[in-house]
Protein backbone atom coordinates (compact mmCIF):
# COMPACT_ATOMS: atom_id res chain seq x y z
CA UNK A 1 0.00 0.00 0.00
CA UNK A 2 1.32 3.43 -0.90
CA UNK A 3 2.14 6.08 1.71
CA UNK A 4 -0.72 8.27 0.41
CA UNK A 5 -3.22 5.42 0.73
CA UNK A 6 -2.06 4.78 4.29
CA UNK A 7 -2.49 8.42 5.38
CA UNK A 8 -5.79 8.99 3.57
CA UNK A 9 -8.07 6.32 5.03
CA UNK A 10 -11.75 6.22 5.89
CA UNK A 11 -13.25 4.39 8.84
CA UNK A 12 -16.90 3.80 9.77
CA UNK A 13 -18.29 6.71 11.77
CA UNK A 14 -18.57 6.13 15.45
CA UNK A 15 -17.34 8.72 17.78
CA UNK A 16 -16.64 12.29 16.80
CA UNK A 17 -17.89 14.41 19.74
CA UNK A 18 -18.78 17.28 17.40
CA UNK A 19 -21.24 15.01 15.56
CA UNK A 20 -24.89 15.81 16.27
CA UNK A 21 -27.16 12.90 17.08
CA UNK A 22 -29.59 13.81 14.33
CA UNK A 23 -27.07 13.95 11.51
CA UNK A 24 -28.59 12.38 8.39
CA UNK A 25 -27.32 9.59 6.18
CA UNK A 26 -27.36 12.02 3.26
CA UNK A 27 -24.91 14.33 5.00
CA UNK A 28 -22.60 11.45 5.88
CA UNK A 29 -22.70 10.21 2.30
CA UNK A 30 -21.91 13.69 0.98
CA UNK A 31 -18.99 13.92 3.40
CA UNK A 32 -17.53 10.64 2.27
CA UNK A 33 -18.13 11.42 -1.40
CA UNK A 34 -16.38 14.77 -1.07
CA UNK A 35 -13.37 13.11 0.51
CA UNK A 36 -13.26 10.46 -2.18
CA UNK A 37 -13.30 13.18 -4.83
CA UNK A 38 -10.40 14.98 -3.15
CA UNK A 39 -8.43 11.78 -2.73
CA UNK A 40 -9.18 10.79 -6.31
CA UNK A 41 -7.90 14.12 -7.55
CA UNK A 42 -4.66 13.71 -5.62
CA UNK A 43 -4.39 10.06 -6.59
CA UNK A 44 -4.91 10.87 -10.25
CA UNK A 45 -2.06 13.35 -10.19
CA UNK A 46 0.30 11.01 -8.35
CA UNK A 47 -0.77 7.87 -10.18
CA UNK A 48 -1.86 5.92 -7.12
CA UNK A 49 -4.90 3.73 -6.57
CA UNK A 50 -8.16 5.39 -5.57
CA UNK A 51 -9.55 3.82 -2.38
CA UNK A 52 -13.20 2.94 -1.99
CA UNK A 53 -15.04 3.99 1.17
CA UNK A 54 -18.34 3.33 2.95
CA UNK A 55 -20.95 6.05 2.60
CA UNK A 56 -21.11 6.70 6.35
CA UNK A 57 -17.35 7.05 6.91
CA UNK A 58 -15.34 9.48 8.98
CA UNK A 59 -11.88 10.33 7.70
CA UNK A 60 -8.51 9.33 9.07
CA UNK A 61 -5.87 11.67 7.68
CA UNK A 62 -2.25 11.18 8.69
CA UNK A 63 -3.38 9.04 11.62
CA UNK A 64 -5.93 11.57 12.96
CA UNK A 65 -9.71 11.21 12.72
CA UNK A 66 -11.68 14.14 11.23
CA UNK A 67 -15.44 13.88 11.56
CA UNK A 68 -18.74 15.28 12.78
CA UNK A 69 -19.43 18.99 12.40
CA UNK A 70 -15.72 19.73 12.08
CA UNK A 71 -15.40 17.14 9.33
CA UNK A 72 -18.37 18.64 7.48
CA UNK A 73 -16.93 22.15 7.58
CA UNK A 74 -13.44 20.96 6.68
CA UNK A 75 -14.56 19.00 3.62
CA UNK A 76 -17.12 21.42 2.24
CA UNK A 77 -14.75 24.42 2.56
CA UNK A 78 -11.91 22.78 0.64
CA UNK A 79 -10.63 19.86 2.70
CA UNK A 80 -7.09 18.58 2.42
CA UNK A 81 -6.37 20.53 -0.77
CA UNK A 82 -7.06 23.85 0.99
CA UNK A 83 -6.36 23.29 4.69
CA UNK A 84 -3.86 20.44 4.61
CA UNK A 85 -3.72 17.51 7.01
CA UNK A 86 -4.80 17.68 10.66
CA UNK A 87 -1.88 18.27 13.02
CA UNK A 88 -3.57 16.35 15.82
CA UNK A 89 -6.90 14.91 16.96
CA UNK A 90 -10.07 16.79 17.78
CA UNK A 91 -9.80 18.41 21.24
CA UNK A 92 -12.22 19.65 23.87
CA UNK A 93 -12.67 23.43 24.01
CA UNK A 94 -14.33 25.67 26.61
CA UNK A 95 -17.99 25.34 27.57
CA UNK A 96 -18.57 22.06 25.75
CA UNK A 97 -17.06 23.03 22.40
CA UNK A 98 -14.58 21.20 20.18
CA UNK A 99 -11.69 22.23 17.93
CA UNK A 100 -9.11 20.75 15.58
CA UNK A 101 -5.97 22.27 14.06
CA UNK A 102 -4.79 21.82 10.48
CA UNK A 103 -1.44 22.22 8.79
CA UNK A 104 -2.14 25.34 6.71
CA UNK A 105 -2.46 27.77 9.62
CA UNK A 106 -6.12 27.06 10.33
CA UNK A 107 -8.34 25.70 13.09
CA UNK A 108 -11.98 24.65 13.02
CA UNK A 109 -14.06 25.41 16.14
CA UNK A 110 -17.53 24.13 16.97
CA UNK A 111 -20.00 24.86 19.74
CA UNK A 112 -23.71 23.89 19.61
CA UNK A 113 -24.91 27.39 20.53
CA UNK A 114 -22.43 29.40 18.44
CA UNK A 115 -23.97 30.84 15.29
CA UNK A 116 -25.73 28.27 13.12
CA UNK A 117 -24.42 25.23 14.98
CA UNK A 118 -21.80 24.53 12.34
CA UNK A 119 -18.03 24.44 12.81
CA UNK A 120 -16.14 27.53 11.63
CA UNK A 121 -12.59 28.07 10.39
CA UNK A 122 -10.28 30.62 12.03
CA UNK A 123 -6.76 31.15 10.73
CA UNK A 124 -3.77 33.37 10.12
CA UNK A 125 -3.53 36.82 11.70
CA UNK A 126 -7.17 36.73 12.79
CA UNK A 127 -6.62 33.55 14.78
CA UNK A 128 -3.48 35.00 16.37
CA UNK A 129 -5.36 38.12 17.51
CA UNK A 130 -8.27 36.03 18.80
CA UNK A 131 -5.92 33.78 20.75
CA UNK A 132 -4.23 36.81 22.34
CA UNK A 133 -7.64 37.88 23.65
CA UNK A 134 -8.26 34.45 25.21
CA UNK A 135 -9.75 32.59 22.22
CA UNK A 136 -13.13 31.02 22.99
CA UNK A 137 -12.61 31.63 26.73
CA UNK A 138 -12.16 35.39 26.23
CA UNK A 139 -14.50 38.27 25.49
CA UNK A 140 -14.83 37.34 21.80
CA UNK A 141 -16.16 33.82 22.48
CA UNK A 142 -16.58 31.30 19.68
CA UNK A 143 -16.50 32.12 15.97
CA UNK A 144 -19.95 32.38 14.39
CA UNK A 145 -18.62 32.49 10.82
CA UNK A 146 -15.60 31.24 8.95
CA UNK A 147 -13.23 33.84 7.47
CA UNK A 148 -15.02 36.05 4.93
CA UNK A 149 -13.78 38.46 2.26
CA UNK A 150 -15.64 41.72 2.89
CA UNK A 151 -14.73 44.99 1.18
CA UNK A 152 -10.95 45.44 1.27
CA UNK A 153 -10.57 43.20 4.31
CA UNK A 154 -11.09 39.71 5.62
CA UNK A 155 -12.96 38.99 8.84
CA UNK A 156 -14.47 36.46 11.20
CA UNK A 157 -17.61 37.11 13.19
CA UNK A 158 -17.49 35.99 16.83
CA UNK A 159 -20.03 35.84 19.64
CA UNK A 160 -18.49 39.01 21.12
CA UNK A 161 -17.64 41.03 18.02
CA UNK A 162 -15.67 41.01 14.77
CA UNK A 163 -11.96 40.61 14.06
CA UNK A 164 -10.98 42.17 10.73
CA UNK A 165 -7.69 42.02 8.83
CA UNK A 166 -6.70 44.40 6.00
CA UNK A 167 -3.54 45.72 4.39
CA UNK A 168 -4.63 49.23 5.44
CA UNK A 169 -5.25 48.60 9.12
CA UNK A 170 -3.74 45.26 10.04
CA UNK A 171 -5.79 43.09 12.38
CA UNK A 172 -8.34 44.93 14.56
CA UNK A 173 -11.23 44.13 16.87
CA UNK A 174 -14.62 45.87 16.50
CA UNK A 175 -17.23 45.32 19.21
CA UNK A 176 -20.02 46.78 21.30
CA UNK A 177 -21.83 49.98 20.36
CA UNK A 178 -19.25 50.89 17.70
CA UNK A 179 -19.74 47.49 16.06
CA UNK A 180 -23.50 48.08 15.86
CA UNK A 181 -23.02 51.47 14.20
CA UNK A 182 -20.41 50.06 11.81
CA UNK A 183 -22.61 47.12 10.81
CA UNK A 184 -25.58 49.45 10.31
CA UNK A 185 -23.48 51.03 7.54
CA UNK A 186 -22.63 47.60 6.02
CA UNK A 187 -19.39 47.11 7.93
CA UNK A 188 -16.16 46.67 5.96
CA UNK A 189 -18.09 46.73 2.69
CA UNK A 190 -19.90 49.98 3.53
CA UNK A 191 -19.17 53.68 3.96
CA UNK A 192 -16.61 53.42 6.78
CA UNK A 193 -14.62 50.53 5.34
CA UNK A 194 -12.08 48.54 7.35
CA UNK A 195 -10.91 49.50 10.87
CA UNK A 196 -7.52 51.21 11.10
CA UNK A 197 -7.00 50.82 14.84
CA UNK A 198 -8.59 49.75 18.07
CA UNK A 199 -11.17 51.47 20.26
CA UNK A 200 -9.98 54.45 22.35
CA UNK A 201 -11.46 56.94 24.82
CA UNK A 202 -12.35 60.54 23.90
CA UNK A 203 -13.66 62.33 26.96
CA UNK A 204 -16.70 60.38 28.08
CA UNK A 205 -17.07 58.60 24.73
CA UNK A 206 -15.40 55.77 22.87
CA UNK A 207 -14.10 56.11 19.31
CA UNK A 208 -12.58 53.95 16.61
CA UNK A 209 -10.96 55.02 13.35
CA UNK A 210 -11.93 53.43 10.05
CA UNK A 211 -10.66 53.88 6.51
CA UNK A 212 -13.22 56.58 5.72
CA UNK A 213 -13.99 58.13 9.08
CA UNK A 214 -14.35 57.71 12.84
CA UNK A 215 -17.23 56.14 14.73
CA UNK A 216 -18.09 57.44 18.21
CA UNK A 217 -20.16 55.76 20.91
CA UNK A 218 -22.40 56.68 22.56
Amino acid sequence: MSRLQTSLRLIPSAISPSRSAGRTFTTRRALAASVILAVSAVGGVLGVARPAAPANADMVLGGHSVGGKIGDAYVFSGGILKWGMPTGPEHAAAKGGRFQNFKRDASFYWHPSAGDGKAHEVGGAIRQRWQRSGAERGAMGYPTSSELKVGSGRLNNFQGGVICFSDSGGVQVVRGGILKKWQAQKGAAGYYGVPLGGEYKVGGRYAQDFLNGTIFWP
